[in-house]
């Protein structure tokens, strides 16, 4: 009898073990799928970024309304951007291309923005300089040149590291944490692209 006593305990204990381990594993295994669908959203949200963001953009509207309302005289900004072929930097690469409206021989800034989604599932954008920039000069108008570009030729940047989310009407982006002096918040639309503080609100055209 005692012995028999003795066998339903072991077996009731080893059942209880069995439920334990076997609940322990489906609550990982589910973690593991909640975690998969969260960076298969990301990715997704980063295609939609990566479709939105190629154009060209200027300010030309914001210097008008500047100079109506009595402001001092600005010349107006344009921004180029084009996806480009650099996978040793990032999936998702573009060359971006800033000047002055009208004058193609004034070029303020050229800069490769790299968007990859970090370890916390979210989409972050470097910021990269290059070591030789009149080769890359235009380069928006020819993104074969990038199937040049090697280590060598790419810098680290100044710029912030971004965080994208999407919003209802395209996506918004903020400084990650220790990475700006200032805060830099954007915006992107189909309509327009919005950075920094003033803030330079560029149309798409």
């Amino acid at each position: 009898m005692v012995e028999a006593t003795a066998g339903r305990r072991a077996r009731r204990h080893r059942s209880g073990l069995g439920l334990i381990l076997r609940t322990a594993t489906l609550a990982a295994l589910a973690l593991l799928g909640g975690c998969a669908t969260d960076t298969r959203l990301r990715e997704t949200e980063l295609e939609q970024l990566a479709t939105l963001l190629p154009g060209r953009y200027d300010n030309q509207e914001q210097v008008e309304e500047r100079r109506a309302s009595g402001g001092a005289s600005e010349v107006a900004l344009e921004l180029n951007t084009v996806r480009i072929y650099a996978p040793f930097v990032a999936e998702h690469v573009f060359y971006a291309q800033e000047g002055i409206v009208g004058d193609p021989r004034r070029i303020l800034s050229q800069r490769l923005l790299a968007f990859e989604i970090d370890k916390d599932d979210r989409i972050v954008q470097r910021t990269l300089g290059l070591a030789d920039p009149e080769r890359w000069r235009n380069g928006h108008a020819n993104p074969n040149l990038f199937k040049a570009l090697m280590y060598q030729d790419v810098q680290p940047g100044a710029g912030c590291a971004l965080e994208w989310r999407i919003e209802a009407d395209g996506f918004s982006a903020r400084a990650l944490p220790g990475t700006c002096r200032v805060q830099a918040d954007s915006r992107l639309t189909q309509a327009a692209f919005t950075s920094g503080e003033p803030p330079l609100q560029l149309r798409r055209r």
